[in-house]
């Protein structure tokens, strides 16, 4: 009896945090990526916890037969996993009322389960004698044990080779084996025969697992109306899709936030490309270059046009996107490009494990500022780590998706700061040319076997035209013009990109998590 509750007491601490794991998944992934979204997922479930274990206190105070009740109350867990990768999309999403809904699912998935763990001390802890101390700290051990387990083993086993929605189906039937194996030893007869239906309800389920049908639901569009899903891959680092448009190239979304388009059309410049065009306006020989974060590989498609370069290394933590990548010729070309070595790896782990490496130009088009663990990459200190790979001259290009923290913690760090749209460039002089030589290096650049700017684009009006004039200006000048009196440096510690000013800042993303309209760009 005892050595079945400590098992029972593990299984229902693995199948909870593995739950738990993949609310906050799920959660992350509609709204975008906030870092509210953990501590919304975790409020949530130990809410439902603590109901849970209130009514198994209840059921072990009032219930004949524990095996069976406990058995009912994991059957009717398994029925909800089983229904929530099919149904989550319809109350989960910045465009669908999340209240009462979500917090409902997460509690009652949470409080399900939770019932299980008094039900377990009583049946494996003696209720009296010199064991009873020995006895519950058993059981206790095996639910830590099954609680440590569960996010790892599905955090970075599962999830990397299954989707949200089949691991859900893998909690469903955990929680319905469990509940097959306590009605077998139940001492009700009709809690036995409940195995049978249990059994042939969790292989049903198993081959009628879905694919990624929440997902697709929660997954974002373009503004087209006949905008559909064209690619969508899962990982253990995140989820990562792209969308049609029509007239349009496909628009790729990283963890369901706006990450670029795959495409290095300059003639409209829909990808924002000018401002990595800025750096081979500026630098008269870059050789080599750093590219932190890879997304859909138009990026460091266009700097492998810059003339001189020859070497680019690109970190990306991400694999899905390489897959990604390879999908669309028009930049599937750095894949196999003998001058690009692709690192899979967080940026900046890989420079600290990398201090011998040195670039002329570092790119960083990264994700929005506001996202969770956004200020990784975002603080003063890795800033300074950027520096130490920067050689004489060199400049470093940073998206800083509109934040004027990160403006003024750019000019913290680097000696010469300037701004180009949502950009800011770092370097330890003024790197700014005359116009013609701008233009000169501008024309020639290279995509593939051709120009990447058209001959008009040179002349007064056109985007290389705009690169090379007085539209990088220096950061100071941006700052003042702004009348911000609050703009700080962001710091590890401070992380200001993600918590803006505290509860103010909470307070807003919480209210976007529970069912407003959110958007932003990049």
């Amino acid at each position: 009896m005892m050595s079945f509750a400590w098992w029972l007491s593990l299984g229902v601490g693995f199948l909870s945090l593995s739950q738990e794991i993949l609310w906050v998944r799920l959660v992350s992934f509609a709204y975008g990526g906030p870092p509210q979204a953990f501590s919304l997922v975790l409020a949530l479930f130990l809410i439902g916890i603590a109901l849970g274990a209130y009514a198994g206190k209840w059921l072990c105070a009032r219930s004949r037969d524990l095996y069976a009740a406990g058995a009912v109350t994991l059957v009717a867990a398994a029925l909800v996993d089983l229904l929530l990768p099919h149904t989550v999309h319809l109350f989960l999403g910045r465009d669908r009322p999340s209240l009462p809904w979500l917090p409902l699912a997460i509690v009652g998935t949470a409080a399900l389960k939770s019932v299980l763990f008094p039900i377990a001390h009583h049946l494996g802890s003696n209720p009296s004698g010199p064991q009873v101390g020995s006895s519950v700290s058993r059981v206790y051990f095996g639910n830590i044990l099954g609680s440590t387990l569960g996010p790892v083993v599905t955090g970075f086993v599962l999830l990397d080779r299954f989707t949200v929605e089949q691991c859900m189906t893998i909690v469903g039937l955990g929680c319905a084996l469990l509940g097959a194996l306590m009605s077998l030893r139940s001492g009700a007869r009709r809690a036995k025969f409940a195995a049978i239906p249990v059994a042939a309800a969790a292989a049903l389920a198993a081959a009628a697992a879905p694919g990624a049908v929440a997902v697709r639901g929660l997954a974002v569009r373009t503004g087209d109306e006949a905008s559909r899903i064209t690619n969508l891959v899962q990982n253990k680092h995140g989820i990562v899709h792209t969308a049609s448009e029509a007239g349009q190239a496909d628009v790729v979304f990283g963890g369901n936030s706006y990450d670029g388009r795959l495409t290095i059309d300059m003639a409209s410049d829909p990808n924002g490309l000018a401002r990595a065009y800025v750096l081979a306006a500026f630098h008269p020989a870059p050789r080599r270059v750093l590219v932190v974060g890879m997304s859909g590989g138009a990026w460091t498609r266009a700097v492998a046009g810059f003339p001189g370069v020859e070497q680019i290394d690109v970190v990306e933590i991400n694999p899905a996107y390489l897959t990604l990548v390879g999908r669309y010729p028009e930049v599937a070309p750095v894949l196999a490009d003998p001058r690009v070595r692709i690192h899979i790896d967080d940026g900046r782990r890989w420079l600290k494990r990398h201090p011998e490496a040195t670039y002329d130009l570092i790119v960083q088009n990264t994700t929005f500022h506001w996202r969770s663990n956004a200020a990784n990459l975002l603080s003063a200190e890795y800033f300074r780590e950027l520096r130490q790979h920067m050689r004489p001259g060199a400049i470093v290009a940073i998206n800083t998706t509109g934040s004027l923290d990160v403006y003024r913690t750019a000019q913290e760090i680097f000696p010469f700061t300037a701004r180009f749209h949502s950009f800011v460039y770092g370097a330890d002089r003024d790197f700014r040319a005359p116009a013609a030589e701008a233009l000169a290096r501008l024309a020639s650049c290279r995509v593939g076997a051709r120009a990447a700017f058209e001959p008009a684009q040179f002349e007064p009006g056109g985007l290389a035209h705009h690169i090379a004039s007085d539209s990088v200006v220096p950061v100071a000048d941006f700052l003042a013009g702004q009348g911000a009196a609050d703009v700080g440096v962001v710091t590890d510690q401070n992380l200001l990109t993600e918590y803006r000013h505290g509860s103010r800042e909470f307070l807003a993303a919480l209210q976007r998590l529970l069912g407003s309209r959110a958007g932003s760009g990049k």
